[in-house]
């Protein structure tokens, strides 16, 4: 597989970031640039612009080992927005604070932490538009290095650097889970393409397996590709369950997001997430035909998803009533949104069972899968999810980082300044109703959003994973009948739901109902003030048509183009492909 020019041309946002990048990583060196930050949003502006000039309705153009389609736009832009609030909220200390301390202090964002951001939101970008092995893994390591980076530069004390270790360590394990089940793909397809490997799976057992671009590693029987196949998909789902904070990956979550800022917690929560939902889902798709190519899969393909739905549906039960229950635990905020993340890690998860449940006809092995019989409805309620958890989750962040600090207690003996606490508790929010009422209001919108409370997109997000899973057929497989599994996971979710409703109603009742001892300086700076309340237009804009949105992830979900034909793609000058296709419109 080639890179060419077009390739570049596909990848220009990614490079006006890494050259952001390297203007705040060597200005701040060189010519004392003292507003890194202010780099990473303009270079963000200037990303978005060119991503959004791009063509994504009902095309696919695919050039070397890149691809842009509808789902990786809607991944590109996510990525981009979201980091664009995040960087608003991790500029903090670069804006002037509401309440200015005497004497100043002030800590200004510095360009390293700017650069080390810019570079994981174009690895995060690079990995929704990878359709090779080989960069989906540099991808995921340009998510997974900068993060840990940006934890050891952000917090230098005990805490921080005890986080950032915890975090090191076990993304490198992730990492090389990760790495192993991409050796098993290469030996299963013969070659490091997505498309590729996509083609050979579901061909075999149909026929004489499909060259891939002319390197076989040997010739694999459908009888080995069934034994390899579970190996494969265990390690791929420990490698995204790091990154999602899902069961069994979940331990580090509450003591690396205690330990960090609010800021970075805002990081951990979100973007990872982003990149372990593309790697699930890509590796779905590989044995999902083309839609409207009449194209079947093989008995090989209906193995991989018939071993991934009841995977992905027991860890998704079991992640998220893992991360409730030990949330109800929480008085920390941190450690409780930590516990939250975890639990929001397996809604995200139920869409992607019922994806690739759905993508299963009859039992195992009984008769193709027929790729007109496909419904992607499970694919679109995630996608549809992970944008209002975004957005919930960095206005909360956003929120706790402009709030700052407690107010100091001034002793009558001491002439030094007091320590500066952060919020730290719940019971450091009591009474924020009555001392900053707009950042009371927008914390209660985004908790009610992602306890799942109507009219909020937490609802509608909960609503149609759930209708998803209730849409899930009847058909005997090798675990019993899918209906039943769906029913079951259906109600785990309506009472974590009903659970995750408590602690977040005992947050709102802290800022409403209870008095203020201390109350809060408000000094976390204006630029994360505006971030919240940008996030509060967007979580209220969802809030009224939040149709639109999820037209986008459902045509988003339906152009998955993991599958690409690799023999279509090698008949196309400079490796460009460009397949137009009319998307269903789905409800």
């Amino acid at each position: 597989m080639t890179t060419s020019f077009e390739t570049l041309l596909l990848l220009t946002p990614e490079v006006v970031l890494f050259i952001a990048a390297l203007v705040a990583y060597l200005a701040a060196a060189f010519g004392g640039l003292r507003s890194g930050w202010l780099v990473a949003v303009i270079g963000l502006g200037i990303a978005l612009l060119l991503a959004g000039g791009q063509p994504t309705d009902g095309a696919v153009i695919a050039s070397g080992p890149v691809t842009l389609d509808g789902f990786s736009a809607y991944i590109r832009l996510l990525t981009y927005g979201a980091g664009l609030l995040l960087a608003l909220v991790q500029a903090g200390d670069h804006w002037r604070a509401a309440v200015q301390r005497d004497g100043g202090g002030r800590r200004h964002g510095t360009g390293e932490e700017a650069g080390t951001f810019l570079i994981l939101l174009a690895g995060l970008a690079i990995v929704g538009l990878a359709n090779d092995l080989v960069l989906l893994f540099v991808g995921l390591e340009l998510v997974s290095i900068p993060t840990y980076i940006l934890l050891a530069l952000k917090r230098t004390d005990a805490a921080g650097q005890e986080a950032s270790l915890k975090y090191f360590f076990l993304s490198l394990v992730a990492s090389a889970l990760f790495l192993y089940s991409i050796v098993c793909l290469y030996g299963l397809g013969g070659s490091t393409s997505l498309p590729a490997i996509g083609s050979q799976l579901r061909s075999l057992g149909n026929g004489p397996p499909v060259a891939a671009d002319a390197v076989m590693v040997g010739t694999i029987t459908a009888s080995m590709a069934a034994v390899l196949l579970p190996v494969t998909l265990g390690m791929a789902l420990a490698g995204a369950a790091f990154r999602l904070a899902a069961v069994p990956m979940h331990f580090y979550a509450p003591d690396v997001y205690e330990g960090t800022s609010p800021s970075n917690a805002a990081v951990l929560s979100t973007l990872p997430k982003v990149a372990g939902v593309v790697v699930l889902a890509r590796i779905l798709s590989l044995a999902i035909p083309p839609l409207g190519s009449g194209q079947p899969a093989g008995p090989v393909a209906a193995t991989l998803l018939s071993h991934a739905w009841p995977m992905l549906a027991v860890v998704a039960a079991v992640t998220m009533t893992v991360g409730n229950c030990m949330a109800l635990l929480q008085t920390n905020l941190r450690r409780l949104l930590a516990c939250s993340s975890i639990a929001h890690a397996g809604y995200l998860l139920v869409g992607l069972a019922a994806a690739a449940a759905v993508s299963t006809t009859g039992p195992l092995g009984a008769k193709p899968l027929a790729a007109d019989s496909l419904s992607l409805d499970g694919m679109a309620a995630t996608l549809f999810y992970l944008a209002t958890y975004l957005a919930a989750t960095v206005g909360v962040f956003g929120g706790l980082t402009y709030l700052g600090h407690r107010w100091p207690e001034w002793s009558a003996t001491s002439q030094e300044r007091p320590k500066l606490e952060e919020i730290e508790t719940v019971d450091d929010l009591n009474g924020l109703s009555g001392t900053n009422p707009v950042a009371a209001f927008c914390l209660a919108v985004f908790l009610l959003s992602l306890a799942g409370i109507p009219p909020f997109p937490g609802f509608w997000g909960k609503l149609s994973l759930v209708t998803a899973a209730l849409g899930v057929d009847s058909g005997m497989a090798v675990f019993g009948d899918r209906q039943q599994w769906f029913l079951g996971l259906t109600i785990v979710l309506v009472l974590n739901a009903a659970i995750a409703a408590a602690y977040y109603l005992r947050l709102i009742t802290a800022m409403y109902f209870k008095t203020t001892q201390k109350g809060v300086q408000a000094d976390g700076g204006l630029s994360a003030g505006l971030a919240m309340l940008t996030c509060l237009l967007v979580v209220m804009t969802l809030s009224l048509r939040p149709r639109g949105l999820f037209m986008t992830a459902s045509r988003a979900g339906g152009t998955l183009s993991g599958s690409i034909e690799s023999e279509l793609t090698a008949t196309q000058p400079a490796g460009q492909l460009l397949v137009t296709a009319e998307m269903e419109q789905m409800p």
